[in-house]
């Protein structure tokens, strides 16, 4: 399994809009450990449970500010 993911392939794996990733990255929900051109580039596996986790809290109803606070 590759340790390293582009933002498009993570979205494609995890069914997440590319928009809705890229919004989390804005707000510091997300980080890229690299950005290659216009391509950032994320740890596959922590950055997929860091969307389970944020998805989890979603369903908690915590805002997304209130999310960033527990990450």
């Amino acid at each position: 399994m590759e340790k390293l993911i582009s933002l498009n392939d993570l979205a494609k794996i995890i069914k997440v809009n590319k928009s809705k990733l890229s919004y989390y990255v804005s707000l510091g929900l997300l980080v890229p450990i690299d950005i290659v051109g216009k391509t950032m580039i994320f740890e596959k596996d922590k950055t997929i449970t860091t969307i389970k986790k944020i998805k989890d809290l979603q369903s908690k109803k915590l805002t997304l500010q209130q999310i960033k606070n527990k990450l």
